[in-house]
């Protein structure tokens, strides 16, 4: 009889066991899941950021649209850049110059992704702790490793931070009041050359 007890006992470790695993799979598909909607609903929103690296503080805000990201720095220089999953360009307002880039191979395209591809956000780390929910990835391009970070709040959800770590750089955007932009159209993300004569 305590042969068959013992056993017992090892079966009913076993099962809760695979019932905690299986739950905290559960919890994880869950957070990616209310991550993936939050991120498809930032859709026409805005949001004002200031950003900081190694050298530099900046502000200004961002814009999300169905398909591209329109940010414009007003200090310490005015500079517009809209990105693309492909593309992006890049104006700088005082010089009255604009650049093109492509965008597939940096980690641009990996927010893109974040974004619009539940399977790719799902690849990320996640960690919640303090009330926030942190995605992370590393990646390699050029043979330079990055680290990327996107920390949200929890309660109610809200993209908060962006964070890239570099070999020799480090950004932070740290995003606030957050807006419903009813009037973001197609033009709005034009990626025409303001300048052009």
């Amino acid at each position: 009889m305590q042969a068959k007890d013992k056993f017992l006992e090892k079966i009913n470790l076993l099962i809760l066991v695979f019932v905690l695993c299986f739950s905290h799979i559960l919890n994880a598909e869950d957070v990616y899941g209310k991550l993936f909607n939050y991120n498809n609903t930032l859709k026409n929103t805005s949001a004002h950021f200031i950003q900081t690296d190694l050298n530099d503080l900046q502000d200004g805000k961002i814009f999300f649209g169905n398909n591209r990201i329109k940010i414009i720095y007003n200090n310490p220089t005015n500079l517009t850049i809209i990105l693309s999953e492909k593309k992006g360009m890049y104006v700088n307002h005082e010089l009255k110059e604009t650049e093109f880039f492509i965008t597939k191979k940096s980690y641009i395209k990996i927010f893109f992704d974040i974004f619009h591809k539940k399977k790719r956000l799902q690849n990320m780390t996640i960690k919640e702790s303090n009330g926030q929910i942190e995605i992370s990835q590393k990646t390699k391009i050029d043979n330079i490793s990055y680290n990327i970070s996107l920390i949200y709040e929890n309660d109610p959800l809200k993209l908060r931070r962006l964070e890239i770590v570099g070999n020799d750089e480090k950004i932070q955007m740290g995003f606030f009041d957050h807006k419903i932009e009813e009037f973001l159209n197609k033009s709005f993300f034009s990626m025409v050359d303001p300048y052009l004569n």
